[in-house]
């Protein structure tokens, strides 16, 4: 029998979040030709704000215990104190594997969520394909997640802890130090597209289901629910990513189903690509929010396998974007 607590949590989860704001967001877009950018870099205007937190969250539930031929649960170091991780196992082989982080979507961390019991490929929201190909799988949780020290800061101060998780990653002596990638879907694609303007460690990242503009993917729900000051305008800047894609350095390549597409990132891949930004979007026809995750996982994993060129080759094509379109 399949176990659904992972699923049904990140489903509700997202519902709440996601699927009516996603909505909101493409009707504010659809005539949009050019997106404000910041006159300077995300790490400038964050180094100069410090966020306000006026709401935290309780997400104290401690993640459960894995089996250990899957992953184990360690403990990355971080500026609160202890993250909790599930991180695959050293197969014992004596090389170095290329390693991914995954960051799923919804909130609160790994809580009462399990990411290894099977899940459907409709909506497989535990970042199995990559583990399956045989790459080594980082799942982290942040401050004030999991029973984590910190507080939840929602798209802000967990990218730093991001960064951390990247460094332990890289320690571990099967792992490929040169070639760890970021993906991550929904909140967690949000957090990845963050990164990309902020980290520069990793190989290659993508985005499945982010947002662009957390204020308007939010509209016109109760805002109690953010842990931040909602009456401060930067705060929300501070946490959209739409507004500094001129600070990506890494390949990013984001992909969304067709039925939440924001045209957002027509606008933002357009920006990007006359101005050389290595940022890319593809629209999955077909696909809505959850089951475009397995195959495009599995296809990134492939092309992460096969990337072992000095710098990253990895690229999508028409022809690969739609044959998971026909999978769909």
């Amino acid at each position: 029998m399949i176990k659904k607590t992972h699923i049904i949590t990140r489903t509700i989860a997202i519902a709440i979040a996601l699927f009516p704001l996603s909505i909101h967001a493409n009707n504010s877009f659809e005539k949009s030709n050019a997106i404000p950018q910041s006159s300077v870099s995300l790490q400038e205007a964050r180094a100069n704000f410090k966020t306000k937190i006026v709401n935290p969250k309780d997400y104290n539930e401690k993640p459960p215990i894995p089996p250990k031929d899957i992953f184990s649960l360690v403990y990355y170091p971080a500026k609160d104190g202890d993250m909790s991780a599930y991180l695959t196992p050293d197969p014992k082989d004596g090389k170095k594997h290329p390693a991914v982080i995954w960051i799923s979507g919804g909130f609160g961390g790994q809580g009462g969520d399990d990411f290894w019991f099977p899940a459907p490929k409709t909506n497989d929201q535990t970042g199995s394909a990559f583990r399956k190909a045989g790459l080594i799988l980082m799942l982290p949780s942040f401050r004030g997640e999991s029973g984590n020290p910190g507080q939840d800061e929602m798209f802000f101060g967990e990218i730093d802890d991001l960064e951390k998780a990247r460094q332990f990653l890289a320690a571990q002596p099967y792992v490929d130090a040169n070639r760890i990638y970021l993906a991550g879907h929904s909140t967690g694609g949000t957090r990845v597209l963050l990164a990309s303007e902020l980290l520069t460690g990793f190989r290659a990242i993508f985005s499945l289901g982010g947002v662009s503009d957390v204020q308007k993917w939010w509209g016109n729900n109760d805002l109690s629910f953010l842990p931040f000051d909602t009456t401060n305008v930067e705060e929300f800047k501070l946490r959209s990513p739409g507004f500094f894609i001129e600070s990506i350095k890494t390949p990013t390549f984001y992909f969304e189903g067709e039925e939440y597409y924001n045209t957002d990132f027509n606008v933002l891949a357009s920006m990007a690509k006359n101005k050389n930004i290595p940022f890319y979007s593809n629209m999955i026809k077909g696909g809505n929010h959850f089951t475009i995750i397995y195959p495009i996982t599995e296809l990134i994993s492939q092309k992460i396998i096969n990337d072992t060129s000095e710098k990253t080759n990895i690229t999508f094509t028409q022809e690969d974007i739609k044959k998971i379109e026909d999978s769909l």
